[in-house]
């Protein structure tokens, strides 16, 4: 009988800790500044999955904490997304994972290569784009012939 009541009890505590995890994100609950930023969501708020809530509360919060600059930056680099076709937008989703994936260490490392070369002067930046270009087409040629070396014997 005491195992049949500590397995209800534990049923009963799972069962409210997934209803409290589930909570949505009342919309009256939502500070001023958020309602403003989230305005464009507020028909359909209480349709929204919880999860869906509380990431673009999240945002609205990011959103929110940027001064003027960041923000000007993010509507920027927002508008490229924009502009991008489907396989852009995808092929740099695959480059966010692989970064992703990378230890924090490799990461930490790009971001420092990343924010030195946004600091060089926009002449050095060119000409140090034109040099990995150059230096990177002649690698993928040198791939494209062994390929077709490759093809070549098999077909022999």
């Amino acid at each position: 009988m005491i195992k049949f009541i500590c397995i209800i009890i534990n049923v009963t505590l799972l069962y409210i800790s997934c209803l409290f995890s589930a909570v949505a994100v009342d919309w009256q609950a939502l500070s001023t500044q958020e309602k403003t930023v989230l305005k464009q969501f507020e028909s359909q708020w209480t349709a929204l999955p919880t999860q869906q809530q509380e990431k673009l509360q999240l945002g609205a919060n990011r959103w929110i904490s940027m001064d003027a600059s960041k923000r000007s930056q993010t509507l920027a680099k927002f508008e490229n997304w924009q502009k991008m076709d489907p396989q852009q937008r995808e092929k740099l989703q695959q480059k966010f994972s692989q970064f992703k994936q990378l230890p924090q260490q490799q990461q930490q490392t790009l971001r420092n290569t990343h924010q030195r070369f946004k600091n060089l002067p926009q002449d050095k930046q060119r000409r140090l784009m034109d040099k990995f270009k150059k230096a990177n087409n002649k690698k993928m040629e040198k791939i494209n012939r062994d390929q077709m070396r490759k093809k070549r014997k098999v077909r022999h």
